[in-house]
């Protein structure tokens, strides 16, 4: 109950993709009559509701909230004093980062992280995964310039806060305890510290280039007018690669290639 919307009920559905392995992720879509279905079963909910909530593991969908507009228009005209809302996965997500306290009992209680190696292996588990995307992975002139500079922030972040952004949504879909620093191992902190000033080297580098115009938009891409720039970008993209690659293998962790 609350003083804006009056009674207020949240409908949850799980829907799953599958990852390579088989195993459940957040994902799935939204229809129409998926959303009519579950409408539907709210509507013998007791008490009645004013405002009723569709949680849910689905994307973020634009074309969803065009659905739940129609609803609304329909109660509207059916006279039912109801609002429909639909909270994607990232919703749920953005929400929930924004509770410290609870993401200390999450840790703790449900995951279980009981111990300075526990919280590592989250930590490196969440960097690791913002190396492994195509700006890591491609040659650099199959980059685009404007995904290649938006991977390196993200990596950054990552990196130095423990928050992972999807690449499309912007929202936090992975968040660690901490960022490199919080790292126990002294020495993959060590490591880590390398490759945090690698990213900068980078991102400086690239910046610079683009300003000097020793590196240009083409079509869209990465065009390098200075061969010696771009083998020098390359091997420090690699470096960065394989520095964090010898802290994962010595974290009993694989490697991202």
């Amino acid at each position: 109950m609350s003083r804006r919307f009056g009674m207020n009920g949240i409908q949850c559905k799980r829907l799953s993709d599958l990852d390579e392995n088989g195993n459940p992720l957040p994902g799935g879509s939204i229809n129409r009559q998926f959303l009519r279905d579950a409408a539907a079963e709210s509507l013998a909910f007791s008490p009645s509701l004013s405002l009723w909530i569709l949680a849910t593991t689905a994307k973020r969908d634009t074309k969803v909230q065009g659905l739940v507009d129609e609803l609304n228009e329909d109660w509207k005209h059916e006279r039912r004093d109801r609002t429909a809302m639909v909270w994607s996965w990232d919703d749920c997500v953005s929400y929930l980062n924004g509770f410290p306290s609870l993401q200390r009992w999450y840790y703790r209680d449900v995951i279980q992280v009981r111990s300075a190696r526990d919280l590592d292996d989250m930590i490196l588990h969440t960097i690791a995964m913002a190396f492994h995307r195509p700006a890591f992975e491609v040659p650099l002139h199959c980059e685009t310039t404007e995904e290649f500079l938006q991977a390196l922030q993200d990596t950054q972040r990552a990196m130095r806060t423990g928050e992972l952004l999807d690449r499309e949504t912007r929202h936090v879909i992975r968040k660690a305890v901490g960022g490199w620093r919080e790292i126990d191992d002294p020495d993959w902190r060590r490591g880590l510290s390398r490759i945090d000033k690698r990213l900068r080297e980078l991102r400086g580098k690239l910046t610079q280039g683009l300003k000097d115009e020793t590196i240009r938009h083409h079509g869209g891409y990465l065009d390098f007018r200075d061969y010696r720039l771009a083998c020098e970008l390359e091997e420090i993209r690699g470096k960065c690669i394989r520095d964090l690659n010898r802290v994962l293998v010595a974290a009993n962790m694989p490697p991202i290639r």
